[in-house]
This record gives structure tokens, sequence and C-alpha cells, in this order.
């Protein structure tokens, strides 16, 4: 386990302070995945990780539990929690699958959208300018998820919502944000195009529209993995 990862070149001080969160070590995990630093079948073993970071094993094991989910690590029986070697077809799968619920979810939303949502997604493209602008990637994830979470919410439809939350599909955002070669300003501003079909309460182009979001970075991302 390369523990290094998790500190400031030449600085002998862990970047995670005591306050660290479950969001903050996924991020770094993911960081360390992405950039080639945790390698594919190496284990990752909570207590040293937790360990290194001064913090509860608890917020190590969920951000390990949300990594599996969206198919970065792997539990392996009785050997431990391993990183995955991502393929391209489970990245095509997940993006598939994103696709068809971003799309379905747009299209209800589209029927029961209100000048409050409007107001509060419209506020969300705003702060995800601003954060873009600012360079705080973390904070731009966190509100780019948050405007897709409440398009699934105004949907009215329970279980496509169940559905997105528990996969964590949100997730792949995250993914996205890091492997796209777009910068995260224009990425923010990709999300104008839903937000304009649905405050026009177009369903067809909200839907639309929403599928091309997650078509075109999946067809992008897809580019760099063999």
């Amino acid at each position: 386990m390369k523990l290094d990862i998790f500190k400031v070149k030449g600085e002998n001080q862990p970047i995670l302070q005591r306050r660290l969160l479950r969001e903050d070590i996924k991020k770094y995990l993911l960081d360390a995945i992405i950039n080639g630093e945790l390698h594919p079948g190496e284990r990752l073993v909570e207590t040293r990780i937790a360990k290194k970071l001064k913090v509860s094993q608890a917020p190590v094991r969920e951000a390990i539990r949300e990594l599996e989910s969206i198919g970065l690590v792997e539990k392996r029986p009785y050997q431990g929690t391993f990183i995955r070697k991502l393929t391209r077809k489970q990245v095509e799968e997940a993006y598939e699958v994103r696709k068809l619920l971003e799309e379905a979810a747009a299209r209800r939303a589209a029927k029961f959208i209100n000048a409050e949502h409007i107001s509060r997604l419209a506020q969300l493209v705003e702060e995800m300018r601003e954060a873009a602008h600012q360079g705080l990637r973390s904070v731009f994830v966190e509100k780019d998820i948050d405007f897709h979470a409440l398009i699934f919410k105004v949907a009215q439809n329970e279980l496509l919502y169940e559905i997105w939350s528990n996969v964590r599909l949100g997730s792949f955002t995250e993914f996205t944000t890091h492997l796209s070669k777009r910068t995260l300003p224009d990425l923010a501003e990709r999300h104008n195009s839903i937000l304009e079909a649905l405050k026009a309460g177009d369903a067809d182009l909200a839907a639309t529209q929403a599928g091309l979001h997650i078509a075109e970075l999946a067809e992008e991302i897809l580019k760099k993995i063999p």
C-alpha cells in the first residue's frame, strides 16, 4: 500500500486532517487509482489507511464500499479488498445504464417541475461555475451530483430515484472530471441545455439533452480505456 499518496510532496504532514470525512477518503483513493499510484491487484487495508490518516475505520470502510459500488475495487472472500482492473466493458455498461436513468428522470421531471425547482437548478449551475473557476474540484463534483439528484427527485418516481441512489452512479461524476479533457468551467456549462429544456417543460427535449450529456462524456472517457 503506497501510503505516501496521502502526503503533500516535500511535507511530512498528512493532507487529510482530523475531521476527515468519507468523501475526502474516497476522493484521495480515487485519485490514487486513476493516477496509477494504486495498481490493479493491490490490496486496500482499512486499518493501515485509517492509522495513516488518523481516523476511525468506519469512514474508510464506507469510502471503500462506495468505490466498490462503482466497480473500482472488489472484495475477495477470505482475502480482502483489492483494486480492480477497470475494463472498457464495465465503464461502457455503467454509462449506458446512467444514460437510460437520466433520460427517464429528465422526461418525467419536465412534467412536474416548478419555478422553485428551476431556481434551485439554476443556482446549482451557478455554484458549479464558481467552483470550477476557483478550481475547487470536490465542490464542483458535489454540486454536479446535487443537480442530477434534484432532477430525479422532481421526477416523482421513488423507485427510479432509489435505483440511481443505491447504484451511486453519481460517483461517476468524480471519475469523469478526472479523466475528461474538458475543463471544469466547460463541464459546468454543459448542464445549461438540460436546464433550459426543463424550464421549457419539453419532456422529449429534456430527455434528449440529458442523454447527450452522458453519451458525450462516455464517448470521451471510453477513448482513454483500452
